[in-house]
């Protein structure tokens, strides 16, 4: 059995009630579980880079995803047809189906406004979480300095929280249907999802671990799936590989095109410009897309191909991805035993034409799209409305857990007799399975002197998540609605 073979496995967290099923049939079970949750649908309504945006031409995170699924399912079907000696045809068809699940779900844990969110959460947990675990676990200053190793542990996830963590917690936990194992996928497509390898709050460093692949509430989760492929330690899965290649040649060439649709810049003097860096770029002379690219760029300034046929951004577009498809699975095939130890660096290095064209594109458009003042207003509106939204659910975070238990159950006194007055309130707003999920963690806590702790971090997962995952106009009506601003 090749490799190839080896990664491809049917095990989920918990064992299907359905058995006898081929492995085309579970990974495409994999997929259609992606596409009903209401997490994926909830996309629809989330920036790619504009957000709240009246064009429905103009991408979402939802249309985003199903791009980069289709580039996905691209790149695996190219690396199918070099790989035909190795992979049966079910296995050839379960390779593409696993690939195109976890780019589906590639941004599924992204906050309301993309990375601003991000940073407002991180920003607010940095500044307020400690002086709110204080007071909830109820231990003074001189008991609790800020350099205990429980109170680090239990505000990493927050301080490091980012999309990619949060995306495995949704599907592997907070879309609880029946039980606590979420949308119960299987280990191959979880993997093939987790780009980064370091739980937060870990210093380790090496390759991929940039930012936080998971939290500390899904370590358990993380382990089992390394276990089942033999993993002595974090490394990356191969096909994760493949989706953050498509993920990166999705966002690079869409958010130019959506940037030209919606006026901000002028697609003439756009791609004259970046042919322009693009010559600049040093690349290897055998790589074999860079004479595609540069006639793609040469045929959109004279806007006709070597045929004398007009030559449309559509028409850049698709000649660039099926360039770039190419060469990343030539290179996938070239460095199998790279990839399948985890140990290449990029399926796109910026040293290749594919990878050079990409970062040109990424630095034009942070130079004349990502600071356009149209982004920037409405990204500093969604930084105020989230943090504006962790301090309204903020005396959740501050109760002890005796007090925030009967504010659960909706009592009017605390266990000290203290009166509850608006958190019952406040927690009536939150979905019912994120509850579920925040009970079922808790009560499975083992005793001891880091119950409290671990105890506010599934607290704090609670609000967030809650928050997390709220649509970008939801996030702001919400605001509005807390402050008074609006019933």
């Amino acid at each position: 059995m090749s490799n190839n073979s080896r990664i491809l496995k049917t095990t989920r967290l918990r064992q299907s009630e359905v058995s006898g099923r081929s492995i085309v049939t579970e990974s495409e079970s994999d997929r259609g579980r992606i596409l009903f949750c209401p997490a994926f649908r909830r996309l629809q309504q989330k920036a790619q880079v504009f957000s709240m945006e009246p064009n429905a031409a103009v991408r979402s995170r939802l249309t985003h995803s199903l791009e980069v699924a289709q580039l996905g399912r691209f790149i695996a079907d190219e690396i199918g047809d070099r790989l035909f000696n190795e992979l049966a045809p079910l296995e050839r068809t379960a390779f593409a189906n696993f690939v195109e699940a976890a780019c589906l779900m590639h941004d599924i844990g992204n906050p309301p406004f993309g990375h601003f969110g991000e940073t407002a959460i991180k920003k607010w947990f940095s500044e307020k979480g400690q002086d709110h675990l204080k007071r909830s676990v109820q231990l003074s200053t001189d008991e609790l300095g800020s350099g205990d190793e429980r109170l680090k542990e239990a505000l990493s996830d927050f301080i490091e929280f980012d999309g990619n963590p949060q995306g495995l917690r949704i599907v592997a936990r907070l879309q609880w249907n029946t039980d606590q194992f979420g949308l119960n996928l299987t280990k191959t497509t979880l993997a093939s999802f987790l780009k980064y390898i370091r739980r937060a709050g870990e210093k380790v460093s090496g390759n991929f671990t940039k930012k936080a692949g998971y939290f500390l509430t899904e370590e358990s989760i993380v382990k089992s799936i390394w276990s089942e492929f033999g993993y002595s330690q974090p490394q990356r899965f191969p096909l994760a590989y493949v989706m953050e290649a498509a993920d990166d040649i999705a966002y690079c060439i869409s958010d130019l095109e959506d940037s030209i649709e919606k006026g901000i810049v002028s697609e003439t003097s756009a791609l004259e410009e970046i042919e322009k860096r693009f010559e600049r770029c040093e690349i290897a002379e055998d790589d074999t897309a860079y004479l595609e690219i540069r006639d793609a760029l040469a045929a959109m300034r004279s806007g006709r191909n070597a045929e004398d046929k007009e030559f449309t951004y559509t028409t850049f577009r698709t000649t660039v991805n099926r360039a770039i498809v190419k060469y990343v699975a030539d290179r996938y095939v070239k460095f199998q035993n790279e990839v399948d130890a985890g140990t290449l660096d990029s399926l796109l290095p910026r040293s290749s034409s594919s990878g050079a064209i990409l970062e040109t594109l990424k630095d034009y458009c942070r130079d004349h799209v990502y600071r356009h003042e149209s982004i920037q207003r409405t990204e500093l509106a969604g930084f105020t409305a989230i943090s504006g939204l962790l301090d309204h659910y903020s005396p959740l975070l501050s109760f002890s857990r005796g007090s925030f238990s009967a504010a659960l159950k909706y009592e009017r006194e605390d266990p000290f007799g203290k009166s509850i007055l608006i958190e019952s309130k406040l927690l009536s707003l939150f979905p019912d399975r994120y509850i579920k999920v925040y009970n079922q963690y808790v009560d499975n806590l083992p005793e001891g002197d880091a119950t409290r702790f671990l105890e506010w971090n599934a607290r704090a997962h609670l609000v967030v998540d809650f928050v997390s995952g709220m649509t970008d106009d939801f996030a702001m009506t919400t605001y509005r609605t807390l402050s008074g601003m609006r019933l």
